[in-house]
């Protein structure tokens, strides 16, 4: 009787090893997805885990749109104004092409860096040689469209959401 008990309980222990283990290493999988491997659709990929409460990102976020090496979308941080436009091709979880910028009353740029710099606080994003591609007058001013012709997105360990929770790209992304 002993020896039964002490097996179902050391077969409890392990079955409970393993489903923790399962877990930390779907989170551990879930850091390290690459764009370049990820299905034609549409994503969202944060530097923060999908929060539980009723925000639809966390850290800074890039909503996207990937059709075989190329992905268009946008980079920014959730329930905020502060993004920027990103399209390019993938390598892993690099993104290699060009970034658009608008800067307008409520951000705007004083002035456009043509060397290279970051984006972001965290560093994920470089941008270099900018110019303006378009401007607009309308009742709130002026608007200029920022065209970086170089931009490098590294998404290594962010967290891939189970769907986009952000405004669609289409809908926030000019490139006209």
């Amino acid at each position: 009787m002993f020896r039964r008990n002490y097996l179902l309980n050391l077969c409890g222990v392990i079955l409970v090893a393993i489903s923790f283990g399962v877990l930390l290493s779907s989170d551990e999988a879930n850091a390290q997805n690459a764009i370049a491997t990820l299905a034609n659709g549409n994503y969202q990929l944060c530097s923060q885990p999908k929060p539980l409460d009723w925000r639809n990102g966390a850290g800074v976020c890039f909503n996207f749109t990937k059709t075989g090496d190329l992905v268009d979308g946008y980079y920014g941080y959730p329930h905020s104004d502060d993004f920027i436009c990103v399209r390019g091709l993938t390598n892993g979880s690099l993104v290699t092409g060009e970034a658009l910028a608008i800067s307008w009353g409520g951000r705007q740029w004083i002035s456009i860096p043509k060397p290279e710099f970051k984006w972001d606080e965290e560093g994920h994003l470089s941008l270099k040689d900018g110019k303006v591609i378009r401007t607009a007058m309308d009742r709130g001013g002026r608007t200029e469209w920022i065209l970086f012709s170089h931009a490098k997105l590294n998404t290594d360990g962010f967290y891939q959401y189970p769907q986009p929770f952000m405004t669609s790209p289409s809908q926030l992304c000019d490139w006209k």
